[in-house]
């Protein structure tokens, strides 16, 4: 996929977004939970990332034409060369939005990405294809009408090129708007233009466990996360051999290169979680599995990046989630742009009813958190 939208990995200069109003979720940090040092964790609102999502949806995504990345979910990050931060978005509405941040007959792609810089502020869209005739970033091979489509989930930069783990979703005949389903997982390797270069089918079939909810690299592996039945699984490739099917699985004492091996680690998990080295100690942030019963935000620590966890404990509960018809899910860490002793956190916003995102776009942007340990 080649177009106009596309830009290259260590690009100097990005074009930025400009003007909104402010937008200052209250915070509701609570007291206690799993400590990383002498002093227990306690989370705030970080309105500035948020803020700055807001800015630059607000004004185009970085496009001439306005109409580059308005709204989405998703929110994953990777570090590429010259601490350049992307951002994997999934499900995107396309600009322009409204002055009164409304959008009318949005353009709709399941992909995107965004660039930013060592502050991790977005500053451009890419999309496939053009900026009159946007795609989604990637696509499965195999795809008939749109379907399947990828979802984004974790990426890493190994073996001189971007590598994101993509989950292929289908329709299936549940009852709108949850009639989709995962039916496997891809790992898209890009070259430094954001072109696809290579699709690699990966472990994780349609009733096993989904990987790729988080990447950490640690000595010479990356550890690769994932879930089956809202619990924790853990894998591990070499560094420079992800897109290999050489993994190793954990086993609860010991490693197995039989998938079917894994074990369970940790239970009541989000759709989406992150483990993510601070102080000394590995951090688990999620959710519950429940989220339209349970809105908060939990933490948990280990030694290795393999557990033991402590138990969960909530720090933060999204004030979003206490809007009628609003709804917050999808938790990832995001250690690239996080200061010593800190962790920022990123959760999604969705709307049960589609006509109040097109009311207001705020209604499908990521809001950021900061936890300070």
């Amino acid at each position: 996929m080649t177009g106009i939208s596309r830009r290259t990995f260590g690009t100097a200069v990005l074009l930025g977004a400009a003007g909104a109003a402010t937008m200052a979720p209250r915070a509701l940090a609570t007291p206690g939970g799993p400590t990383t040092g002498s002093r227990t964790p306690v989370a705030a609102a970080n309105t500035e990332l948020t803020e700055a999502f807001r800015r630059f949806g607000d004004s185009g995504g970085g496009w001439s034409n306005h109409g580059g990345w308005g709204a989405s979910d998703g929110t994953y990050t990777a570090e590429l060369p010259g601490h350049q931060v992307v951002w994997l978005m999934n499900d995107t509405f396309l600009g322009p939005v409204n002055p009164d941040e409304s959008m009318t007959n949005p353009g709709f792609i399941h992909g995107s990405v965004l660039l930013g810089g060592r502050d991790g502020f977005p500053r451009y869209t890419i999309t496939g294809g053009t900026h009159d005739a946007p795609t989604s970033i990637a696509s499965p091979p195999d795809a008939v009408n749109g379907d399947p489509w990828y979802w984004n989930a974790a990426g890493i930069f190994d073996a001189g090129r971007l590598q994101v783990f993509q989950g292929r979703i289908g329709q299936t005949d549940g009852p709108p708007p949850w009639n989709f389903g995962w039916l496997g997982s891809d790992i898209v390797t890009y070259d430094r233009h954001f072109a696809v270069e290579k699709i690699t089918r990966t472990y994780g079939q349609t009733g096993g466990v989904n990987w790729g909810n988080e990447l950490l690299r640690v000595g010479g592996h990356i550890y690769i996360y994932g879930e089956l039945n809202s619990t924790m699984y853990v894998a591990r490739a070499r560094s420079g051999h992800l897109i290999d099917k050489h993994w190793q699985f954990y086993t609860g004492s010991g490693w197995s290169s039989a998938e079917s091996d894994a074990a369970p680690l940790v239970t009541d998990l989000g759709a989406s979680y992150s483990v993510t080295p601070v102080n000394g100690r590995y951090v688990l942030s999620t959710t519950a599995s429940a989220i339209f019963v349970d809105h908060q935000i939990y933490l948990a620590t280990a030694p290795t990046p393999v557990g033991p966890f402590t138990p969960k404990t909530p720090v933060y509960t999204p004030p979003e989630s206490q809007v009628s018809g609003i709804y917050t899910y999808n938790v990832a860490a995001h250690l690239q742009i996080s200061r010593p002793g800190e962790l920022v956190l990123s959760y999604n916003v969705n709307a049960q009813n589609g006509d109040d995102i097109l009311a207001d776009a705020n209604n499908n942007r990521p809001r950021f958190i900061t936890v300070r340990f």
